[in-house]
């Protein structure tokens, strides 16, 4: 029997997180004592039951041993569709800057996004960089890896899931879009954009207006933008 993979965090806001969201997957804390902010989250922690213990190394603060958060797939994508209302889920088409997954991780978690869906070429995977730069949020939003975007997409389409692509070339702002349906952000490439396949199965097509000074804005930035519109709208 394979025994399950345990790793290490001692970022205190990551620790923060998964004492707060997801906290019987961890191990272990260990701390180092009379540190008024870590004490604190100690304190958190021992209240839910997480195993804490002193350290005794000069250069620890804390640390934490946890079990990741298992990758998703194609089963769990359908029972989150059959079995949910108001579905939220984001669609990255082959974004590979681990520093980029990892942002957008961190600002889905915010703002109540159900999953992030890649596919399982040319798409980031769940890195040590992907994940400290979430801050935890790898660990608590579902990552699913699918073998075919486009085929993935049009079963949510037929699932009554609003697929929205982001385009320059788009007539309609992004503000001026209705987020309150179940639906599907897609966010392309840091070089090539949304594929041709996504984008022709999209309900909408919206732009972020930006001063012809700037061509476009990174991935994770635009990602960022428009989800918070999407949650303004949804929690209103």
């Amino acid at each position: 029997m394979l025994k399950e993979r345990i790793i290490t965090s001692t970022d205190i806001n990551f620790i923060k997180t998964l004492i707060e969201l997801n906290h019987e997957k961890i191990v272990e804390i260990k701390y180092k004592d009379g540190i008024e902010r870590i004490t604190s989250i100690v304190n958190t922690a021992k209240a839910k039951g997480v195993c804490v213990s002193k350290s005794n190394k000069k250069d620890l603060k804390i640390s934490m041993t946890f079990y990741p958060k298992e990758i998703k797939n194609i089963n769990f994508l359908e029972d989150l569709t059959f079995n949910k209302k108001n579905l939220f889920f984001l669609i990255l088409d082959r974004i590979q800057d681990p520093q980029n997954l990892g942002s957008i991780f961190r600002t889905s978690l915010g703002m109540n996004v159900d999953a992030i869906i890649v596919p399982n070429k040319n798409s980031c995977r769940l890195t040590k960089t992907v994940r400290e730069v979430s801050k935890g949020a790898t660990e608590v939003i579902p990552l699913i890896i699918v073998s075919n975007l486009a085929k993935v997409t049009k079963f949510l389409v037929q699932n009554n899931v609003n697929i929205f692509t982001c385009s320059s070339e788009s007539k309609k702002n992004f503000y001026e879009a209705n987020f309150v349906q179940s639906l599907a952000l897609v966010f392309g490439s840091e070089n090539d954009g949304v594929s041709k396949a996504l984008e022709e199965l999209a309900s909408e097509k919206i732009k972020i207006p930006i001063n012809a000074k700037l061509e476009s804005l990174n991935v994770s930035n635009a990602s960022s933008v428009i989800l918070f519109e999407v949650f303004r709208q949804r929690e209103l």
